[in-house]
Order: C-alpha cells, then sequence, then structure tokens
C-alpha cells in the first residue's frame, strides 16, 4: 500500500469506528447516577434530542468512511462538523466522556490530514434534490400513516385514528420510538421495524446526494478547440487524432500547453481517446496528470485504442493493457489489379463499370448538390436494419462536416449516387484513410469493393504509402503476440458472440485489402474497471441529436491563434 493511502486509510476507520461507537452509546444504557445528574441539568425531552441526534450521527459517519477513503473534499469538512457535534451531544445525553474523547480523535486525525482531501463531490442541484428528499419523506410519512390507521387492532391492542397514525409515524421515523406501544404479534413487531428501516434509507439517500461524484458539465469553447488542433498538427501520430479535437471531446492540457488528453465522461467514468498527444517527454507527465485529474474528481480513468508505442509508460504509471483490436493497413505501394489474387476486385469493377457504374471524386467544398445525395445515400444506409451514427471514435453525418471533406463516391449511369465514403486526414505520414463509408440498400453487390479498389489506386497516385481501414475489433491475436492470461479470455467470450456482433465477419471484410494488421488497446487500472469502460464507451459513443446553434465538425469553427485565452490550458468540464 502507498504511504499517501495509510493516513487516509486509518481517518476512514476512525471515522468508522467512531461511527459504530455512536450506534452503540444509543443502543447501550447509560450509566444511572451519569442520567441523574443530566436530568437535573436538562429537561427529559432535551436528553431524547440528544440521543436521537447521537443516532443519526453515527448513521452519518459510517456511511460517510468510504467517502473519507475517496478522499473527498466535502465529506472531510462534513466528518469534522459532525465530529464536533458528536463530542457535544455525548456528553449531553450521558455524559459519555469516553466517547466523546473518541470523537476528538478523529478530530485529530481529520486536521493532521486535511491536505489529503482532495477529491471534489458533484454540485447537488438544490431544486431537484429538495423534490427528491420531500418526495422519499411524504412516502415514508404515507407509509407509516395507512399502515397504523388500517392495521388490525389485535396488533398493538389499539383502534388507531388518523391522528394517532400521524403523531406515532412521526415518533418513529425520528427514530424517538414509544415505549407505551407494545406490539402484540410478529407482524406489528416487524411494522416498526420497517419504520425505522424507511428511515435509515433515506438518511443513506440524502448522503449519497451530497456526495456523488462530480457531474461531468461538456463544454469547450472553440479556441481551446484550436488549441487542441494545433497540437494535433504538431504531434499527431494516428488516424483518431481527427476526432480529438471535435466538439463532443474535453481536454486535459499539459502546465507547458503543449500536449493534451482528449476525453468524455460517462457513467462517472472518464474515457480518453487514444494517447495523449505532444511531444514525446510530455507523454508520462500528461497521463499521470491526467489520471490524477479523473481520481480528483472521483472519475475512473481509461484510454481507447492506444498505439502500442507508449505501453511501457502506461504500465510505469500502474496501468493495465488489453488488445481491443487491430487496425487494417493497406500497403498502397503492393497494391496493384494485376495477378491471380487480384481477380476478383478486376471482375467487379468489370461488371459494375459495364453497367454504368462510374467512380467520382470531390474536392470540399462540396456542392450543394452532392451533398444533398450523400445526405440520401446516408438516410437510406441508416435505414437499414441495426445501422446508426455513432461519434467519439469517428464522425457521424451532418451536412456541414460532408461539404468541408474530400468524398469519394460510386454513382449509376443517371448519376444517382450509389455509395461514397469521406477521406480525412490521418496524422500518421504517408497515410490516407476515410471516416463514413455508406450505401444504399439496393445498390449493385459489390459496390463497396470498387470503391475502395478505385480510392487505393487514386490514393497511391497521390503519393500515399499506406492507407488504414480502421479497427476490427475483437479480431484475435498474431503468432508473435505476447497476450496475457486475461487479455485471452476476454477474446475468446467476444468471440463467442459472434452472432450478436459479427467482429469476425468485419475482420474477413477487412482483410480482402489489408496488409498489415496493427494492435489497438485499451488501458485500464483495474480488472473491475473493464466493465466501467465498456459501459462508459456505450455511453459516450451513443450519437445524441445536436441542439440548434452547436457546432456540426471542427470545419465549421474558426479561430484565430491570438484568440486562444492564457487560461486555455487549465479549462475544465
Amino acid at each position: 500500500m502507498k504511504r499517501l493511502h495509510i493516513p487516509v486509510l486509518l481517518v476512514a476507520l476512525a471515522t468508522l469506528g467512531s461511527g459504530m461507537i455512536n450506534l452503540y452509546s444509543v443502543i447501550g444504557p447509560g450509566l444511572p447516577h451519569r442520567v441523574q445528574f443530566l436530568r437535573a441539568l436538562f429537561p427529559l425531552e432535551f436528553i431524547h434530542l440528544a440521543r436521537f441526534v447521537t443516532l443519526l450521527i453515527g448513521f452519518a459517519l459510517v456511511i460517510s468512511a468510504i467517502n473519507i477513503y475517496k478522499r473527498k473534499c466535502r465529506a472531510y469538512l462534513f466528518v469534522l462538523y459532525v465530529s464536533f457535534l458528536s463530542v457535544v451531544f455525548h456528553l449531553t445525553k450521558g455524559l459519555d466522556y469516553e466517547e466523546a474523547i473518541v470523537s476528538l480523535v478523529l478530530l485529530s486525525l481529520l486536521y493532521a490530514a486535511r491536505s489529503r482531501f482532495t477529491v471534489k463531490s458533484g454540485v447537488p442541484d438544490m431544486e431537484a434534490g429538495l423534490v427528491r428528499i420531500a418526495a422519499a419523506l411524504l412516502l415514508a410519512l404515507a407509509y407509516g400513516v395507512a399502515g397504523f390507521w388500517l392495521l388490525d387492532r389485535r396488533e398493538f391492542g389499539i383502534n388507531f385514528h388518523l391522528g394517532d397514525a400521524v403523531r406515532e409515524t412521526f415518533k418513529y421515523l425520528s427514530f424517538a420510538g414509544d415505549p407505551e406501544l407494545v406490539p402484540r404479534t410478529r407482524y406489528a413487531k416487524w411494522f416498526l421495524d420497517s419504520l425505522y428501516v424507511m428511515t435509515g434509507t433515506a438518511i443513506v439517500y440524502i448522503l449519497y446526494a451530497l456526495f456523488r461524484p462530480v457531474l461531468y458539465r461538456f463544454r469547450t469553447r472553440p479556441q481551446v478547440r484550436f488549441l487542441a488542433r494545433t497540437i494535433v498538427e504538431k504531434h499527431g501520430r494516428s488516424s483518431l487524432d481527427f476526432f480529438k479535437f471535435w466538439p463532443d471531446k474535453s481536454f486535459f492540457f499539459s502546465p507547458s500547453r503543449r500536449g493534451f488528453v482528449a476525453y468524455r465522461v460517462g457513467n462517472h467514468f472518464a474515457l480518453a481517446l487514444a494517447d495523449p498527444v505532444g511531444p514525446e517527454e510530455e507523454i508520462e507527465s500528461l497521463v499521470s496528470g491526467y489520471a490524477e485529474f479523473c481520481r480528483e474528481n472521483d472519475w475512473g480513468a481509461g484510454f481507447h485504442q492506444t498505439l502500442p508505442d507508449f505501453l511501457p509508460v502506461y504500465e510505469k504509471l500502474g496501468f493495465r493493457k488489453i488488445k481491443v483490436g487491430d487496425d487494417a493497413i493497406v500497403d498502397l505501394a503492393r497494391f496493384s489489379l494485376d495477378g491471380k489474387e487480384r481477380k476478383t476486385f478486376r471482375h467487379i469493377l468489370n461488371k459494375l463499370e459495364d453497367g454504368g457504374v462510374r467512380y467520382q471524386w470531390h474536392e470540399p467544398p462540396l456542392s450543394d448538390e452532392v451533398t444533398a445525395q450523400a445526405e440520401q445515400v446516408s438516410d437510406a444506409w441508416l435505414g437499414i436494419a441495426g445501422r446508426k451514427e455513432r461519434q467519439f471514435t469517428l464522425g457521424a453525418f451532418a451536412p456541414g462536416y460532408i461539404r468541408s471533406s474530400p468524398l469519394a463516391a460510386a454513382v449509376d449511369a443517371a448519376g444517382r449516387m450509389l455509395a461514397f465514403a469521406n477521406q480525412i486526414p490521418s496524422y500518421r505520414a504517408g497515410e490516407a484513410t476515410i471516416d463514413l463509408m455508406r450505401h444504399r440498400p439496393d445498390a449493385p453487390a459489390g459496390v463497396m469493393d470498387y470503391l475502395f479498389v478505385k480510392l487505393f489506386l487514386q490514393m497511391r497516385e497521390k503519393g500515399f504509402a499506406r492507407f488504414s481501414l480502421g479497427m476490427a475489433p475483437m479480431s484475435g491475436f498474431q503468432k508473435n503476440e505476447n497476450a496475457s492470461v486475461e487479455e485471452k479470455a476476454i477474446h475468446s467470450f467476444f468471440q463467442r458472440l459472434n452472432f450478436l456482433f459479427s467482429y469476425r465477419g468485419l475482420k474477413r471484410y477487412k482483410a480482402k485489402f489489408a496488409d498489415v494488421w496493427e494492435p489497438r488497446y485499451s488501458v485500464y487500472r483495474t480488472p473491475l474497471d473493464l466493465a466501467r469502460m465498456a459501459l462508459a464507451l456505450s455511453a459516450v459513443s451513443g450519437m445524441k441529436r445536436a441542439k440548434p446553434g452547436e457546432l456540426e465538425s471542427p470545419a465549421e469553427e474558426e479561430a484565430e491563434e491570438e484568440d486562444i485565452p492564457e487560461d486555455a490550458a487549465t479549462e475544465r468540464p
């Protein structure tokens, strides 16, 4: 265990212990001579109030122990104040100075470890919170009143009227109880116990609302995205870097403003897209700083689709890796239509062109007519069962985005667009790639093969050395790969789900063109984080309709370098 965690663990254990002592001190009998002395000083109602408050403090401390262990700043302040109250009410409910000393010890430990509590909690939504709390209390009150009112006379030997039911409910929901109310059946005893459970549940709910993780509020300014884009253009390494400065990303910048991590938060898990971008000497500090930033916000932290390049850095900082797929790479220098193995492609080209299909290349900005035709193809493609827009690791169709990118299209003899793929920049030298690739359901068979073959030949003529077709997920391992038992087990599990996700079918299609397979990894902290990463990926990749006025793509925004604010490197969600 790291030394950094030992003081926090001690405070968490002390908080738990103090809470349990509070609960025991209320349940256990008081010392008669101390109680008599207090009754001479305070009215009996005040002593009962002190016992009730001590009980609540005990519940609060026990439940807050986990948030103390998480180093939450708000939990630290809460426990600090509650511990002070605990000292007061221990002395006023029964002169329990032993328990008061325990609370003083907890106060001392909290003060000594105050610098450790830096993790933030979400800002409570007071209006929504009050509505939920009021609803919970009304539900508990209605439960108790209805229960007493409807109970059979034999349960307590009393026929409760509505006013009696309300009074008894308040007594039991406040843990005060009524010593004159004696249950005569097991059901009656269970009903009284259930009222205590209702109150305890309400306390847990309120404390969770106070200490829940920081709510991720997505917002980025165009100037900050411009800074991220500038860094990508200087230090980018892969085709995924293009999506790192899109409007759906948030940014964690290095103190020097020379590097950043692009991320989204889903289900309280911060998922970074691929590796950090920046000078190689800053990658380790970026990963470390990002991980600490996530800890302070009580988020899990992970990286999705990383390259193999920085795996030693992640492992050095305590992360694990799992292979999530392979990027399919076409060697354009070797690609041609000659030879026996390319016979199928020659047949497809000849057959479709004999039928009037032609290849077209459109440079941006695209005309309204071409953009409209591409939108029709996209809408038809989205109408196919199982097709839907995604984001995070790729773009989504938006007229402004498509209009601003080069477009490869296959059209029929009448000029109707059958399929398209839009080119995007890859920040790996000599590499070409695409984002969206879509076709009409009624397009001739082989139209996408036709489009790709034509595109490969054109990119080769333009001087590109390779073409990335994107990742084939859960595609297995190469012969020379050193995969862990954990990775092999997870891959085997997902490949058995092939009938649901068609992992093998996707790799088989890309294998028709690919010459090289480059591994891609997800990087995470603990095995439990794998499930959290999967949920986060599902949350951040689901497409939501853009609000009016929101940017559709980075191509639609313009920013001058001098507009970048000085504090852009520290902008947070």
